[in-house]
């Protein structure tokens, strides 16, 4: 059964909305469900099946990112519901042309890879300049230069990690040094901490003692 289409590159893909359209128009006992599989602040899951006189036909499921485009940064559940009815209704057999994938996802896809090629592009920018950044603030032993590169990098793991492949062996070896320091600094302040609250503990028992 083919409906209206979209081509993209040679291909037709069909919209989501024009598969669901078909379904309600030609099983007026059908109906379509959706599922959260999966649910954090990161990514979604949704699981979508669609019955007919109260039996399962099919299912589909569909999986977003939610940095994953402009659009996901805002609606990622929403794409991802779309997506998972679209793969549905296909894998029913409604819309298929060249691929059981809609136009909804193919456009998401390519929406999607254009935004990482353009996060990537700005990544190497900032690399360049971060590492270079570092590498001024080890050679001058300026640690509020260097929290100021690793702030910058804080978020994105990726980025940090190119910042830091950039380095020459010395100074890769300081930023091991200064990692290792830093975490026996936090520990022994947290060593005094509780010091301090075990010292204040005992004196408020002690008055409570003398007033009692």
């Amino acid at each position: 059964m083919e409906l209206d289409y979209i081509e993209i590159k040679g291909k037709k893909y069909v919209l989501v909305k024009t598969r669901l359209q078909y379904f309600r128009e030609h099983y007026e006992n059908g109906r379509v469900e959706t599922e959260i599989l999966h649910f954090d602040n990161e990514s979604v899951m949704v699981k979508a099946s669609a019955y007919v006189d109260d039996k399962l036909v099919a299912t589909g499921i569909a999986h977003e990112v939610k940095d994953a485009s402009y659009i996901n940064k805002t609606s990622y559940v929403e794409v991802c519901e779309t997506s998972a009815i679209g793969r549905c209704l296909g894998i029913m057999g409604i819309g298929i042309t060249d691929s059981v994938a809609t136009y909804d996802e193919v456009m998401n896809a390519q929406k999607q890879q254009e935004q990482m090629e353009r996060d990537d592009e700005l990544r190497e920018i900032k690399t360049g300049v971060l590492s270079s950044q570092l590498i001024a603030a080890i050679d001058n032993d300026d640690e509020d230069g260097i929290k100021e590169v690793v702030n910058d990098c804080r978020g994105d793991t990726k980025l940090m990690l190119l910042v830091k492949d950039a380095l020459d062996p010395e100074h890769s070896y300081y930023m091991d040094e200064r990692k290792t320091r830093l975490a026996e600094e936090r520990k022994q302040k947290s060593a005094d901490k509780q010091v301090e609250i075990k010292k204040a503990a005992k004196a408020f028992a002690k008055k409570q003692k003398q007033s009692a």
